[in-house]
């Protein structure tokens, strides 16, 4: 089962190798900054004036309903649940990724990394509390973003039902293994973004 990291930012990385328009190209990098500091835990990063408005709005859709996350506080809210769960490490497959001046739109096969308990929290009955799991899920997103190419919010809408699958702990990727992967590309698009 193991994964690659990298491919959390395989269709932005070739977006960029293949776009001409600065906007589309500025969208691009900041989608690939954001996937990487929010899979390290480094979320608090995100919300820079250069990368996020001064109130981001999220709508995200669950099988408990719709959440609206309104400014600065209730994002940051969120992120922090995912981080207290350890439930940040995620690689995204098959993604298709549609940009254009107003922001993106994306689709992809998420595998969530998650201990059993977190598993069990998220409706996972069946889900042995001391194991570790990858949670399959096809996710539709659409970020919009300003003039400035700073992200605007996220409007995210995963498929009703995952597969819950058995991860062996020598394959289990934690917020670390993120960590060693993304901090020298974090540390990369960061000089660039200030340059830029």
């Amino acid at each position: 089962m193991l994964l690659d990291l990298k491919l959390l930012t395989l269709a932005a990385d070739t977006a960029m190798a293949s776009l001409d328009n600065p906007r589309h190209r500025a969208i691009a990098a900041n989608y690939r900054l954001h996937a990487m500091l929010e899979v390290s835990g480094r979320w608090e990063e995100i919300f820079t004036p250069q990368m996020t408005v001064e109130r981001p709005f999220y709508r995200i859709a669950s099988g408990e309903g719709v959440m609206d996350l309104d400014g600065t506080e209730a994002v940051q809210s969120f992120y922090k649940g995912l981080h207290a769960t350890d439930t940040t490490v995620m690689i995204l497959e098959h993604e298709h990724l549609i940009i254009d001046d107003n922001g993106f739109a994306s689709e992809a096969l998420y595998h969530t990394f998650m201990t059993g308990a977190a598993a069990q929290a998220r409706g996972h009955a069946d889900a042995d509390p001391a194991g570790t799991y990858v949670e399959q899920r096809w996710v539709c997103m659409i970020w919009p973003y300003d003039d400035k190419g700073r992200m605007i919010g996220e409007r995210v809408y995963p498929a009703p039902t995952a597969t819950l699958v058995e991860c062996p702990r020598a394959d289990f990727l934690s917020i670390a293994d993120a960590r060693r992967v993304f901090d020298p590309l974090i540390a990369q698009a960061q000089a660039q973004l200030a340059g830029g």
